[in-house]
């Protein structure tokens, strides 16, 4: 497994991971975390255009 592909499983995970805690918590901490998983879900976009134009 490649360098990039990694960081785009692991930025992913991590969107995934930060989504889930904020939909449970939904409280002022919540929004945040559901803020930085659409963050972490655009920088695993980016990821992924950059291997698909390898």
């Amino acid at each position: 497994m490649n360098l990039p592909l990694a960081f785009f499983i692991l930025a992913a995970l991590c969107g995934f991971g930060l989504l889930v805690g904020g939909v449970f918590t939904l409280f002022g901490s919540g929004w945040a975390l559901i803020a930085a998983s659409v963050s972490m879900f655009m920088i695993s976009g980016f990821i992924k255009k950059g291997l698909a134009g390898e």
